[in-house]
């Protein structure tokens, strides 16, 4: 399978945030240049970042979920809380 770069991240919890609304959808994703980018943060630059990768057949699917803004579907701030 050829995979194309959807998403770049200056770090690491936002690309497995990513990955992970992917893989909610049932798209099959994988993270490139993680290792690289902590081992040396200059390196991030040149490699431009950590990377969300998707097979070619995703491509269009994967930039709308990623596009999706959910917050309006969140409960309002101290809702889940009331005892």
């Amino acid at each position: 399978m050829n995979f194309v770069t959807i998403a770049q991240f200056d770090n690491m919890p936002l690309a497995y945030i990513a990955k992970g609304r992917l893989e909610a959808e049932g798209i099959p994703c994988l993270i490139a240049d993680e290792n690289l980018v902590q081992a040396d943060w200059f390196y991030s630059l040149a490699v431009g970042g950590i990377k969300v990768q998707v097979g070619v057949e995703y491509v269009s699917r994967a930039r709308t979920v990623l596009g999706t803004d959910y917050s309006a579907s969140l409960p309002d701030s101290g809702d889940e809380l009331e005892a």
